[in-house]
Parts: structure tokens; sequence; C-alpha cells
């Protein structure tokens, strides 16, 4: 299966378009992590299965989503909630508790790709306002590809070009 992340887009509407438009008909399903600061019904949030972050206070997002889709539990949560800025520990306790497989998470605005404990830990950064290291590519989104004993992630920039060192693979047990 392959899962499409986004998050922080910050009422940049256009980029969820151009995502959608270009990534909809290739992957089974498109999640944004939330501060899109737009609302549910807009058109350009329709494709994505959203979540509440800390600046959608006034939205009727849900706070958090736990999904099931082709083997895997995936965990979608802002971030805030579990003090992600200071690191993954509470969220680690959250991704067991909940038995998820990939956990997706923004509100850094910051790329983050790890394994822990056969969990898919993943910050897809932000489409509009990137912080950190990578924040020179103008904004990020990524795509995990799922199998049975690998996770495959591909990260893309603004202009919808996959960024050659941002590509990771994790072998896992089979689930």
């Amino acid at each position: 299966m392959k899962f499409l992340f986004a998050s922080d887009n910050h009422g940049d509407a256009a980029i969820l378009k151009e995502i959608a438009n270009r990534f909809a008909p290739q992957v089974d399903v498109m999640f944004h992590c939330g501060d899109s600061t737009m609302q549910p019904n807009d058109p350009a949030m329709a494709p994505f299965t959203g979540i509440k972050g800390n600046n959608d206070w006034q939205l009727d997002y849900p706070q958090e989503l736990l999904v099931k889709r082709g083997g895997e539990q995936i965990f979608l949560t802002h971030g805030d909630r579990y003090n992600v800025y200071t690191g993954l520990g509470q969220l680690e306790n959250e991704a067991k508790r909940r038995r998820a497989t990939i956990v997706a998470f923004g509100h850094t605005h910051q790329i983050l790709c790890q394994m822990h404990s056969q969990t898919l830990f993943l910050n897809p950064g932000s489409t509009s306002l990137p912080r950190g290291q990578y924040a020179n590519l103008g904004g990020t989104f990524a795509i995990v590809t799922s199998e049975d004993h690998l996770f495959e992630v591909q990260y893309y920039d603004r202009q919808m070009q996959p960024v050659s060192d941002l590509h990771f693979r994790f072998q896992r047990e089979e689930i």
C-alpha cells in the first residue's frame, strides 16, 4: 500500500490541490497531520484524511485518528500533545499502547523518519513553512510504501520532485 502524508500548510490551499492532483491516483490514501487552518469541507482538504493541529482549535477535525489500512495501524496526531519538540518518548509510549505500525505527526515543521520497535515514525515536514536542515526545499511531504518486510519512504519537495537524499528503506518483521 502507498500512503501520502502532508502537514502544516497553514492555509496554503494551492499546495494541497497540487499534491492531490499529482499524487491521488498513485496512492491508496492521503493523510494530513494538522495545522491546515482550513475548514474540513474546503475542496483542498477533501482528498485528505486530516486531524486537528494546535492552530486548528476552532475547526471540526478529530484530535487524533487510528486508521487500519492494508495491514497497517496508522496513528495520526499533530504531535503537540506529545511534546515532540523534546523527543519521541511520549509518542512512542502512545504508539505502543495503540499497537501502531506507522505514526505520523507534524507540528515541528521538520522532517523526521525513524524506526523504533518495528514502528515507523514519520514527520512529513511542512508543505509551506519548513524549518530545519531542509527548509531550503520550500516545503515537503512524504509517500510511504508499505510491504510485508519493508517500509520505503520518499520525501518530495514543493515542486513535486523526489528528494534523492530523503529516501529511506527500513526492513521489518513480517506483519
